[in-house]
């Protein structure tokens, strides 16, 4: 049985976060948010960033609640966010692992523009 290596791993946690685009828009949103969002807030937020990104957009990536459910779950449930439960709501905040999966994303994006050039 072979171990993973750490890129590996990174690696499967960023490929499973671009398959769902609203997931890498939500930790994004949740990095420049550096504080902890309430679940209908994050919609907001990731929605406002997506705008300031692609303003000629006319959908935007987070129109339901049910795709802010979806998101929201698989985030974490594979640990790249934290949730706090205050009264009934739910606060998020990104985990030390979405941020190092935000980082591989960010470094292997810029070894690619290194190649290219």
């Amino acid at each position: 049985m072979a171990l993973m290596t750490r890129e590996a791993i990174l690696g499967e946690l960023l490929k499973a976060t671009i398959a769902n685009e609203n997931m890498m828009w939500m930790l994004a949103a949740l990095k420049m948010a550096d504080r902890p969002v309430q679940k209908e807030q994050l919609r907001e937020v990731t929605n406002e960033l997506y705008k300031k990104i692609h303003p000629e957009a006319k959908e935007l990536p987070i129109r339901s609640r049910h795709l802010l459910d979806e998101a929201a779950a698989m985030l974490e449930g594979a640990a790249l966010v934290h949730v706090a439960e205050v009264a009934k709501s739910k606060r998020y905040t990104l985990s030390l692992l979405g941020q190092e999966v935000l980082n591989y994303r960010h470094e292997r994006n810029f070894k690619r523009k290194e190649v290219k050039q």
